[in-house]
Order: structure tokens, then sequence, then C-alpha cells
């Protein structure tokens, strides 16, 4: 396990590399048909060991579990199981799907489950808010094949707006809850969770953290399983029917199926128990807090005064396993990512078994409630309870300098923004609905453009309820097109039907661009690269009965503004929705293509310094000479040239 400074260095670098990874993929794919090598991934040949991102591993799990359906929507720190799955989907005959949003992964992968074939859906924590409703329906009729759901908790949070503990779902769905420690259990999990998931017949939860999966670690390899790829679906309707009367007849069956998943926890060998003979403190490590622990007890020379459960079976806790520890140590602290979700349930485990020990914890105060372990937190929290000091260690956590988030270079949402602010500006002010995607990095100075950003899809929604609610200024929801896709046209149509007088500002990139380039309907390409129907924004809207439907070029600000100007005026007129689509396609992906726009130049007689160009735009392809002028990093600029629309002296040419 590394210190803290390396795990977070690691954690940065391979997070970006691993995103311009995961897209050059997408976009290679899409670029060329020359044959290629065979995957690295594909490797055969069991014992023989591959340095992973803990995304790709659990890829790799997937392909020696025989997974034959792979479904997922993009969601940091997830996005690159599915990412890596695809680039070797055809030469293992596996279907992976790049769904609209996760409710419908889900879906569709626990149809391929009912049918016989092995499925895994993978996403974020937030997904999970996504797939509670079928999920607990999938729980009750049980699977007919191996089901994994892979959820990536980003317990920081690094990128996202919560910080949820999935196994919350989990007790909540009663379904077995799997924590591996590392990377190469995140690998050796899933194959052991589709075994798990057809004992039981019941869909099987793996949880992962940031640290897993954008960590890197040696793995050795198992043998690939083929996958089976036809399907056979018995038609059952007191099983899958779920009206209320078949629900309650499977109540019971659920129940059943928890007891048993109780005993294959107290064998799950991932489970064990390190115990030197004169330990005075119990610890239990879930999951990925056991690296911390093994850790911090070299770090302080403690090894032998700990006694360590390591717990990798979450839920439902294999209570004799739980009862042959807890009898032996007056104190157990338990270290656990998220929420104090198995302290709580230790503590009401002692009670029941009349076991007096003081169960120490996030609850107790001896661990940090918010954000995520560290070694030094570990450290400093068993320097404590052991009386020992860190000798001439470092236990405070490292932080790495703070930057403000920014648009890319040539990044279309700029101009987007800037023709916005300055409409908005003229018209006295208005309210602008934020959504998530890359485009929320303009709450961001200079920009600071949004105003709310809540979930997927609600910029929308929320627009309607300011513009009923009687907020008398222009009301504008900000969305991007995969957004649009995923969660964007339910409240589209509540805005047509209930003709609420609100701009819809809908930022076409043709990406699903913020978790790494991957495609959406809009894009007019599929999961692995193959020609797609390309869903036209336009299309649906004017299908809509929408009054006001126009496209605009981001980069040509004067006539982005016009457009609005107009859009605005027509909601004032009708008191309608009305809808902007800017549209261009994200500047990454055109720069991997080699299609850059002729970058403009900086006249130095011109230029007088006011560095308006920086403070308005905020372009990180702009800085300054050591005179005080501008000059423009040719690497970084891709040649939007909106810099020249505001400089006031004409000086970029």
């Amino acid at each position: 396990m590394l210190d803290n400074r390396r795990i977070f260095i690691r954690l940065f670098v391979v997070k970006r590399l691993s995103v311009i990874r995961g897209s050059l993929g997408a976009v290679v794919t899409i670029a060329t048909s020359v044959t290629k090598p065979q995957h690295p991934l594909l490797a055969t040949k069991p014992g023989e060991r591959l340095l992973l991102l803990g995304d790709e591993a659990v890829a790799r799990g997937a392909l020696e579990a025989g997974i034959a359906v792979a479904t997922s929507y993009p969601g940091t720190p997830a996005s690159e199981i599915l990412s890596t799955l695809a680039t070797v989907a055809d030469a293992a005959n596996l279907y992976v799907e790049w769904s609209v949003n996760e409710k419908v992964a889900f879906e569709v992968a626990y149809a391929a489950a009912l049918a016989g074939c092995r499925a895994l859906f993978a996403c974020k924590h937030l997904g999970m808010n996504w797939v509670m409703d079928p999920l607990l329906v999938a729980a009750e009729t049980g699977v007919n094949a191996g089901f994994v759901i892979v959820v990536a908790d980003d317990i920081h949070p690094h990128a996202s707006q919560t910080a949820e503990d999935t196994r919350w779902y989990a007790r909540i769905a009663k379904l077995p809850c799997i924590e591996p420690a590392d990377v190469q259990e995140a690998k050796d999990a899933i194959p052991a969770a589709v075994a798990l998931s057809e004992r039981l017949q019941q869909p099987v939860i793996v949880r992962l953290t940031t640290r897993i999966c954008h960590s890197r670690q040696d793995v050795e390899l198992g043998p690939i399983r083929p996958p089976k790829r036809r399907a056979t679906f018995v038609p059952d309707p007191r099983r899958y029917v779920m009206i209320a009367p078949y629900a309650r007849s499977r109540q019971a069956w659920l129940n059943q199926q928890l007891d048993r998943a109780r005993e294959e926890g107290e064998r799950w060998p991932f489970n064990r128990i390190e115990e030197p003979e004169r330990a005075e403190l119990g610890i239990i490590a879930v999951g990925a807090a056991y690296p911390y622990v093994l850790e911090t007890t070299r770090r302080l020379g403690v090894v032998g005064l700990v006694s360590v459960l390591k717990l990798g079976f979450t839920l439902p806790l294999p209570a004799k396993l739980l009862a042959s520890f807890l009898h032996h140590y007056p104190r157990i602290l338990v270290v656990e990512e998220g929420d104090p979700v198995v302290e709580r349930e230790v503590k009401a485990l002692a009670t029941d078994l009349g076991i007096s020990i003081r169960v120490l914890g996030k609850e107790s105060g001896h661990l940090p409630r918010e954000h995520e372990l560290t070694v030094g937190r570990v450290e400093s929290t068993l320097c404590i309870l052991l009386g020992v000091t860190n000798g001439n260690h470092v236990s405070a956590d490292y932080e790495a300098p703070s930057r403000i988030p920014y648009l890319c270079a040539g990044c279309p949402h700029r101009g987007s923004y800037l023709a916005l602010k300055e409409v908005l500006r003229e018209a006295g002010g208005g309210v602008v609905c934020g959504d998530r995607g890359c485009y929320n990095q303009g709450i961001h100075p200079p920009l600071q453009a949004i105003d709310t950003c809540i979930c997927m899809g609600a910029s929308i929604a929320m627009a309607v309820g300011f513009a009923k609610s009687g907020v008398n200024k222009p009301v504008v929801a900000v969305i991007g097109d995969s957004t649009f896709w995923h969660a964007g046209l339910p409240p589209l149509i509540d805005a047509v039907w209930n003709r609420a007088p609100i701009l819809v500002y809908v930022l076409d990139n043709s990406w699903t661009a913020m978790t790494g380039h991957q495609p959406c309907p809009s894009t007019g390409r599929d999961t692995v690269g193959n020609t797609a129907p390309q869903f036209d924004v336009v299309a649906v809207c004017k299908a809509l009965n929408i009054g006001f439907v126009e496209v605009t070029d981001p980069y040509n600000i004067p006539a982005t503004k016009e457009v609005l100007r107009r859009a605005l005026q027509y909601i004032r007129d009708t008191r309608q929705p009305a809808v902007v689509i800017a549209r261009r396609e994200c500047a990454l992906v055109r720069r991997r293509r080699k299609e850059r726009e002729p970058q403009p130049t900086i006249d130095p007689e011109k230029c007088v310094g006011c560095l308006r160009c920086i403070t308005v735009t905020g372009c990180p392809a702009l800085t300054t000479t050591s005179e005080g002028k501008v000059t423009i990093d040719s690497i970084q600029c891709f040649g939007c040239r909106i810099c020249s629309y505001y400089c006031p002296t004409n000086a970029i040419q």
C-alpha cells in the first residue's frame, strides 16, 4: 500500500491517463479498421501477471467469470470498466452497451440474467439512485444466471455531488454485498460473485471505492471462461410478473435467501483473521480499509499488538466469524469506508451475544465520518488507542496544491456560457439551472455562469419550478446532449405540457465528455465504435411541438447571442418554452483526430496588456509574458478564436 502522498499523486495521474486512454480507445476504434495485436487483457495463460487499473481488473474478472452481457452508463470512478470491456468485446464474444441511463443499463443486464446469460452492470454510486426500483424487484424475482452489480463509491467525493454509501441500498434490497480490499481482489471478486449469485439465484453487489478503481496493481490472472450467448427464457408469471399478490409470495423466499447468504459469508474466501498471540486490540478492517490498516500497523511497528479481521463480505455479516473474533478483545476498532454501517451492526451483534466490549470507529469519534480514509487518519487513531508514537513518520495527510478547474482550451461550452451571460446581463439578469456534465465547470471563475447543479436532468425540471413559482427573470436550463438523452426528455415534456416559459439551452458536443468521451445517442457510434443511429435534439424537440428550436455555433459569439435574444423574446411573447442547441463537437475529440482549427496569433504591438481575453474567457491556452502582455500556448490552443472577440485592440488576429 502506498503512503498518502504517493496514493494521492498516483490517483491523480492515473485518473488523467485512464480518461485519456479511454477516450483514445473510443476514437481509435472509430477512426481505423487496421488489424491490431491481441489485447493484453485477453492473455490466457493462468498465473500470468498484468499491471492493471482497478477498473481494468474488474473487466478482466468479467472475462474470467464468463460474463456475456455487460452494461453501464459513464460515471467516474466506474467508467473504465465498460470502456475496457468495449475494447475486447468482439474478440471475447461479449455484448457491451453504454445505455442511455443507468436504469436502462440495469434492466438490459437483468433481462440477460433472467434468460440464462451471465451479466454485469456497472455504475458509480449515483447510478444506484436510478436503479433502485428494478433492483428491489430483481431481488424478489431472483435470476437464472450470475448477475453482478459493480458499484464504485466516490467516498471523498472527488467527482460527485454526494458521497453515498451503497451498502445501505444493499440492505434495503436484502442482497449480498462484497467489498474487495485491493485491485487483485477486485478482479477475483467478479468470478466469485458470479458463482455466489448462481448459488443463491440472486444479484450480488460488489462495492468498490475510488482508491481501488483508480489505483494500479500487479494482478495475477486466472483462466478466461467463454461466455454463454445462447439465451432461453421460460415464462413464469408468478415469479416474473410482480403484481402485488405475486410479490407477497416472494417475500419469504427473499428472506430465506438472505439467511443462505449469511452462511455463504461465513466461508467467504476473502475473509480472514490475522491474530498474533499478544494482541491487545481487535481491528475489523472492511474491504478497501484493510490496506490502510496493514500499512499503518507496519509503519508503527505494532503488528504484534493488534489482531485484524479482514472482512470482505459485509451483507449479511458472518455472525459466527465475528463472534469468534469479538470474544477475545475488550476493544474493537471498526475501520470502513463511508458510513459506520458495519460498526453499528457489530455493536448490535455484540449486544445480542451478550459480549461486553467497546466498539470504536466513526460513531465513537475515533475515525472521521467525512471523506475517505487515509493512512494518516488510521495512524492517528491507532497511536491514540495503543499509546504509541509514529516515530519519524509524518502522519499528516498530504494535500496537492489546489487549483480552479476549468473548461479545456477550445471547449465549445466556453462560448455558450459567455454568450448566455451577456444576453442575460442585457435582460437584467436571470436564473441559470445547471446540470451534470463537464459544463458544470461553468461555475468557476471567471465564467460563474450557473446557479444550481443538482443531479442528472434536474436543470429543466427546476427551471419549470422557478418559472412557475413566479420568478420574474428569464429562467434558463443548461443541459448537455448526453444528459439530455439520459434524463432530460421527461422534464422537457413536462415543460411543454405545462407551458413553462423557460429557455432550454442544450450544449451539444456529441459525446459523454466529462467521463472520458464515451459515445451517446448524439455520437452516431455504438459502444464498440460501429456506426449507429444518430439522434438529433432538434428533431426530437420539433416532434414535441416546441415552437422555437434553433441551432447555433458557440464559437460564433455574436450569432449565438442573437439566437438567444430571439429565444427570450419568443418566451416573453408566448409564455412557452424555447430550445437553443449550441452545437460543436468536443475539442479534445477533434484534436485527437488532428482537426484543430487554424490558430490565431497575437500582435505584440497592439496588445496593451489589459488581459481582458484572459479575465473574461478563462482559457488555459492564454498566458502572459514577462512584459505583461498576452501570449498563446500553441500546444493547448485549439483555434476557437473566442479570445479575439473580446480583445479591445484587435491584437488577436
